[in-house]
């Protein structure tokens, strides 16, 4: 069998650390030690020895403890590994399954087997399949190879500080590259612990916060700002660090975040094409809306014009499959759809090209009214999107988290003090929260579609 490359790091970890806990349940119970893992990896080898080298297996585990064993035996078979959420549509796991041509697909009950052919590889077999929708909203693959996984693990933990001492507390959904970069390969690499947990409700994951001892909390801004609004809290936590990513950080909720629990939140900026680009390290909490800091080591990040950048690195993914896209992602560089504000502080997420919205002719990105939405005093956090307009091709919307005292008369008022009467939204919607998914994003385009919907519903 072949040596891979997170082998070494893998062996000498099992040599010096077999017997210690390497993943913890949310209440402090001891799931799996490092050689449990290893004796689980032999176990996950008969149980795929059916498949053949090159066969892609499509895992839809969730945050399950057996993620590093199942992941080190696919490895060890020769298998490419597609990581997809657990609650996918079935018409979006059918897609995947297709075009991946996926000879089995594994979930917690059992190994669904295909009878499908492998995907004869241009240039090198790829080891993981990323899936996302990129740049087309239709679901494709991010191929990568190990050693560009291991590029990316080292840049992560060093960047950022993570130590083979440190646990980490995974709520983040492992199929994602946020999870599966910050969490399943630092253990790999260097045995950094794991915390399983599931229960994403706030005042629970505060409790396991407490109880299991965590010293990592990789997040996103809706799980922080969900923490920052419980009452009653009276214990400290023994989290050290505090990571945020999948969209951009509202100043707001790291103040109310930092106020509450003492702790500064780090943006993290990164990407399924390529992993991690830019870190703040700073500890001071106050930094502007989208903050991300500077590029993270190892990673080389170039300007393009004005507002647009490209990454190289020995991390950035070989391309995309079925469909290549070049100019985008090839292996040597991937130019993010992301227009970026430079500062002597670093960089900033405005927001992303497609999200432009067309106001009879005028063009505005939602970001300029989400951020002057957030200086009127007791909003949290803003989403503007457009909706189709028989008048003026596109409408604003504007869904907001305030406090009471923040009415839609009042975020009217303030739009039109400071911002011209076409970019004044049409709606506004006060929220007790963003619709943020599992992985801490949200789809304009998805949600203007919701939007209409609902509205439809309401006539």
């Amino acid at each position: 069998m072949e040596q891979r490359l997170f082998d070494s790091f893998w062996n000498q970890i099992l040599k010096n650390r077999s017997k210690e806990t390497a993943i913890f349940a949310d209440d402090c119970s001891i799931l799996r030690t490092f050689q449990e893992i290893e004796e689980e990896r032999a176990v996950w080898r008969t149980r795929l020895s059916s498949f053949a080298n090159d066969d892609c297996i499509v895992a839809a585990i969730g945050n399950d403890p057996t993620w590093p064993a199942f992941l080190l035996a696919c490895w060890d078979q020769g298998l490419v590994v597609a990581p997809v959420e657990v609650d996918l549509q079935a018409a979006q796991l059918d897609r995947i399954l297709q075009f991946t041509q996926a000879q089995g697909l594994v979930r917690a009950t059992g190994i669904q087997r295909f009878d499908s052919s492998p995907i004869r590889w241009q240039g090198q077999r790829p080891d993981l399949l990323k899936i996302t929708s990129g740049t087309t909203g239709t679901p494709r693959a991010v191929r990568f190879r190990e050693s560009q996984i291991l590029a990316d693990c080292r840049n992560i933990c060093e960047t950022m500080g993570l130590r083979p001492s440190d646990v980490n507390f995974a709520i983040i959904p492992f199929s994602h590259s946020y999870g599966f970069s910050n969490l399943i390969t630092p253990l790999l690499y260097q045995g950094t612990a794991l915390v399983c947990s599931n229960d994403r409700m706030p005042r629970a994951i505060y409790n396991h916060l407490q109880s299991c001892a965590a010293t990592v909390f990789p997040g996103t801004p809706a799980l922080f700002q969900a923490l920052s609004s419980l009452s009653d809290i009276s214990k400290a936590v023994s989290v050290r660090l505090c990571i945020s990513a999948g969209a951009p950080l509202p100043p707001e909720i790291s103040r109310q975040f930092h106020s509450r629990f003492g702790l500064k939140i780090h943006s993290f900026y990164g990407s399924s094409e390529c992993g991690g680009i830019a870190y703040d390290r700073g500890e001071d909490p106050e930094r502007p809306n989208g903050f991300v800091g500077t590029p993270m080591k190892g990673v080389e990040v170039s300007k393009i014009d004005e507002d647009r950048i490209s990454v190289h690195g020995p991390n950035v993914a070989d391309g995309y499959f079925p469909d290549p896209e070049t100019a985008v992602l090839n292996g040597v560089q991937f130019v993010p759809a992301d227009i970026i504000e430079w500062s002597n502080l670093g960089m900033r997420l405005i927001g992303r090209v497609s999200d432009f919205v067309n106001i009879a002719g005028k063009k505005i990105h939602p970001a300029i009214i989400e951020e002057h939405l957030r200086k009127l005093p007791g909003v949290i956090d803003a989403i503007v999107f457009g909706i189709p307009s028989a008048t003026r091709n596109e409408d604003l919307v504007a869904y907001v988290v305030a406090s009471s005292a923040v009415s839609r008369q009042l975020l009217e008022s303030h739009c039109r003090e400071g911002l011209s009467s076409w970019q004044v939204p049409r709606e506004f919607q006060i929220v007790a929260e963003l619709p943020y998914n599992l992985r801490g994003k949200i789809n304009r385009s998805e949600l203007s579609r919701t939007h209409l919907e609902s509205r439809t519903g309401k006539l």
